[in-house]
């Protein structure tokens, strides 16, 4: 069953956060805001302490509890990034934009395995990792253009 921390989040953090709006984890933020999300926003961006206007952490760790997260990291951090989120902050959500798992090889299977894993240990729900995201009527967590209006 799809967790409604998926469909209607009320708080949403992107990994990987930019102010570079070219990049995968800038335009998913630049989506959220600019259609108008309307829970929590937040940004993890190590160098910055706001990214386009939302506040930002340095880290998974510093963040409050936070119901769904949209990944934009490289793909051999975002095990330990999902461990904290599930078991630290009770996130339920995750979207992995990141390539570089099971379509890479072994290793990447073997990492993917592992985040599913504890995704599913936290009874949470994962689309990805490497997808454009998802797009309901409450949240535009996607890195792509044009947005279609549903």
């Amino acid at each position: 069953m799809i967790h409604n921390s998926l469909i209607k989040p009320k708080s949403i953090v992107v990994i990987g956060a930019s102010n570079n709006i070219t990049k995968p984890g800038g335009k998913l933020l630049k989506n959220l805001i600019d259609n108008k999300f309307k829970g929590r926003l937040f940004a993890v961006n190590r160098n910055e302490e706001a990214v386009q206007g939302v506040t930002s952490f340095k880290s998974a760790e510093d963040l409050p509890d936070v119901e769904m997260a949209v990944i934009a990291i490289p793909a051999k951090y975002c095990l330990e990034v999902v461990d904290i989120l599930a078991n630290k902050k009770n996130t339920k959500g995750f979207i992995i934009i990141s390539a570089g798992f099971s379509e890479s090889g072994e290793e990447g299977r073997e990492l993917e395995e592992e985040i599913v894993k504890t995704v599913k240990s936290a009874k949470g729900n994962l689309v990805g990792p490497n997808c454009i995201g998802v797009i309901t009527p409450f949240h535009t967590s996607v890195f792509t253009t044009p947005i279609p209006t549903l």
